[in-house]
């Protein structure tokens, strides 16, 4: 986890509860029986973890369940670490966009929304949703192909560089939706005064043309607490390891005659 939201468990009671009864000082053996019973439990708290988030999330997508790593204990450090992946390559680590849903608090904004947000056709301050237009993948997020196909329309990639003070000729155009792209027309704005703003498209049939949001803006929403990770954690630990070091101090034992 990250420093603000460390937790340790002290297991040492459960350690001397099934070594205080041994006739002689085996520290190796102990040292050994420790470590082992650390990693494994440290993954058995990984995998409940992701229990946890199936539990909790709608249909989590695999990148989802994939952000919980396990540090297993050494011979030098005999302590081990569950925690959320802070590095990712191209994508927002899990610390970060599961951070509100474990403290709660606001959501941190996406690639996607920054980049909108850099070409002006979002406003400082929202967040954008899928609308009825929006094409979903099987975890009910956006497609990829939708999102590249929408920043390619606004020239909105990252690597085209940061346009914060973004012309109101600019602002203009993205609101007219000039060019076409596939059969749509797309605006980022609103329709009409009580429609929600967001990116909109503008599709042709052979009797006219409607309107559909693909993406809406709302506001920057406070999240609750729904991912209680560290209870998870600790509770594992409590069920788990004076088991698992049951079962390492007797393979310890085994192994040194």
């Amino acid at each position: 986890m990250m420093k603000e939201w460390e937790m340790k468990v002290d297991v040492r009671e459960a350690i001397a509860s099934i070594t205080r009864h041994t006739t002689q000082t085996l520290p190796k053996q102990q040292a050994f029986a420790t470590r082992v019973a650390l990693t494994r439990t440290a993954h058995l708290a990984a995998q409940a973890e992701q229990r946890e988030m199936r539990d909790v999330f709608r249909n989590p997508t695999p990148y989802t369940l994939s952000g919980v790593a396990v540090r297993g204990a050494t011979a030098q450090r005999l302590s081990a670490e569950v925690k959320l992946k802070d590095d990712a390559t191209k994508a927002t680590p899990a610390s970060k966009f599961l951070a509100p849903q474990v403290r709660g608090g606001l959501r941190g904004q996406k690639r996607f929304e920054r980049a909108l947000q850099a070409v002006g056709a979002m406003p400082a301050g929202f967040r954008a949703v899928p609308g009825s237009g929006a094409r979903l993948d099987a975890y009910g997020n956006m497609s990829r192909g939708q999102i590249v196909q929408i920043l390619s329309y606004f020239q909105a990639f990252p690597e085209m560089g940061y346009r914060a003070n973004t012309t109101a000729a600019r602002r203009e155009a993205l609101a007219r939706g000039t060019k076409r792209q596939q059969g749509y027309v797309y605006f980022a704005g609103s329709p009409g005064d009580r429609l929600p703003r967001g990116i909109w498209q503008r599709v042709q049939f052979a009797r006219g043309t409607a309107v559909r949001p693909v993406v809406i803006f709302v506001r920057s929403a406070v999240y609750q607490e729904r991912f209680d990770f560290e209870y998870v954690a600790q509770l594992t630990v409590e069920r788990e390891f004076a088991g698992q070091f049951a079962k390492a101090w007797i393979e310890a034992q085994e192994t040194a005659r």
